[in-house]
């Protein structure tokens, strides 16, 4: 076992002095030692141990450098800047979110919401809408073709049996109107164009005024007792069909099988005074028999001179040959056949001839015209 001995002591162990006092010429201190003397340790006036590195030792692994302190601090305050941004956007709990860009295509589903999940997303606003103008779009584009898998908006209408304002006032929106049957109520606001289509197949006299007609043929009335449109002629100034005197109204073909007898004085048919009509003058007559004097196709002269100018003649006859009458050679009527009246222009003092008209000379038959002014 070893054993140390420590040397004699030279100085008094119960030595004390006052912080700030003189050192006593012996004491016990605490010292140090290189290697050539013993070296007190030294403090400052406060009596903080003074320590000089003389040599620069190495920090441990993971020690803050004045770099590092310096780029912590740099991350620390872009940490503060964005924590307060991102609070700016917290409302209460909640973070609010704006889009500010278009999403992009595609088929992901935006928070996986399953069709028909019921779940409430809030409020939302459709401020734009692109139909399109696909088969399956609402949008249909003009003059496209229609398609059987077409899809769209049904148009609805509204059923009013007796046709009413269902709006309220001028300018406000409405909906179309239809009948029992499903027809829509339309109203015409110009004139109908000219065509042959029925206009709603109105009934005989049924009494709807569809404006002003002209009417420009009519067929022939048979004899017996019917009336014109129940009009019965009388004695009196009435006008059939209200038609002015000369208004010019075609009121197309009519024939008048009776009259009753005209009654003398100022009345008038139709608007035409009775007494203002003019007589017939019968200027002259000729009388052909071909079993003496043939008609020839080079003519036979009828009359060698008319006493004025002819208007009008009157054939009887029952040759039943085609004829003409001419003068000088000029066809001036081709006479029918059994007989009847022809309207002519004949000068007076003209020679009139017959002509037969079947290329060979007609020798059976008489034939008599009154040539009439």
């Amino acid at each position: 076992m070893s054993q140390f001995i420590f040397p004699p002591l030279t100085a008094s162990l119960d030595s004390e002095q006052t912080n700030g006092g003189s050192l006593p010429a012996k004491q016990m201190v605490i010292a140090g030692y290189d290697s050539t003397a013993t070296r007190a340790l030294l403090t400052d006036s406060s009596g903080r141990l003074e320590i000089n590195a003389v040599v620069s030792l190495p920090l441990p692994s993971g020690a803050a450098t004045a770099a590092l302190q310096t780029a912590g601090n740099n991350l620390l305050t872009t940490i503060d800047a964005d924590t307060s941004s991102l609070a700016g956007a917290v409302s209460g709990t909640e973070m609010q979110v704006d889009v500010v860009a278009s999403l992009p295509a595609g088929t992901n589903a935006i928070g996986k919401l399953a069709a028909n999940s019921g779940v409430d997303i809030g409020d939302v606003d459709v401020t734009s809408i692109v139909p399109g103008v696909g088969a399956t779009n609402l949008g249909k584009a003009i003059q496209s073709a229609q398609g059987a898998t077409d899809v769209g908006i049904a148009a609805l209408v509204v059923r009013n049996d007796t046709l009413a304002d269902l709006s309220g006032a001028d300018g406000d929106y409405s909906p179309l109107q239809v009948n029992a049957t499903g027809a829509l109520y339309t109203s015409l606001a110009t004139s109908i164009p000219a065509g042959t289509n029925a206009i709603g197949k109105l009934a005989a006299n049924s009494g709807v005024d569809i404006g002003d007609v002209d009417v420009t043929s009519l067929p022939s009335i048979p004899a017996g007792t019917n009336s014109i449109g129940t009009v019965i002629l009388g004695a009196g100034t009435a006008a059939i069909g209200k038609l002015a005197a000369n208004s010019g109204v075609d009121i197309g073909d009519v024939d008048v099988t009776s009259l009753p007898a005209l009654p003398s004085g100022t009345n008038t048919i139709g608007k035409v005074d009775v007494n203002a009509i003019a007589p017939v003058d019968f200027l002259d007559s000729g009388l052909v028999d071909t079993s003496t004097a043939n008609i020839a196709s080079t003519g036979t002269t009828v009359v060698s001179s008319l006493a004025a100018a002819c208007t009008e003649i009157e054939i009887q006859e029952d040759i039943g040959e085609f004829m003409s009458l001419r003068v000088g050679g000029t066809v001036k009527a081709y006479l029918p056949l059994g007989g009847g009246r022809v309207k002519v222009s004949l000068a007076a003092t003209s020679a009139v001839q017959l002509y037969s008209e079947t290329g060979t000379a007609i020798s059976s038959g008489k034939i008599a015209i009154n040539f009439l002014g």
